[in-house]
């Protein structure tokens, strides 16, 4: 079954400055839960570029950059390998927008999930854990 997962918070920032960290798509050092990332194949900034992340519970999630539009500041990217959560095919786009001198930042995921319970279980890792950690991650280097 197919299932798309939303999330949108607000944060203080430029979006140009909060689009800087997130479109240099390899590069998740500002990240507390990634212990290291890098360019595993492809051209840095460029669809097609998978980057691989270490960690601090030691896994490693792969990810390809599928789409990036700097003018609209939206990128999109998909699990490589095996994915972290269990869902059999997923995009997730991350869209930018001016919110009242702050930034309005929005993952919008689409993934396939053999079940309900996968479904639950997909929605609210990504809403509650991983989604919410990356915005206050960039809080935290933003310095807001």
């Amino acid at each position: 079954m197919d299932i798309t997962v939303e999330y949108t918070t607000v944060i203080d920032g430029n979006p140009q400055a909060v689009w800087q960290l997130l479109a240099a798509f390899e590069d998740m050092h500002w990240h507390p839960q990634v212990n290291g990332s890098q360019l595993a194949s492809g051209i840095s900034g460029r669809v097609g570029a998978v980057r691989e992340l270490s960690l601090t519970d030691g896994s490693t999630v792969t990810e390809r950059l599928d789409e990036l539009d700097h003018t609209r500041m939206t990128l999109t990217y998909s699990f490589q390998g095996d994915p972290p959560i269990p869902v059999s095919t997923s995009r997730t786009t991350i869209s930018l927008q001016p919110a009242d001198g702050q930034t309005a930042i929005t993952w919008q995921g689409d993934y396939g999930v053999a079940d309900s319970d996968a479904a639950d279980l997909v929605t609210r890792v990504s809403r509650q854990t991983v989604w919410p950690a990356t915005a206050q991650a960039l809080k935290t280097v933003l310095g807001r």
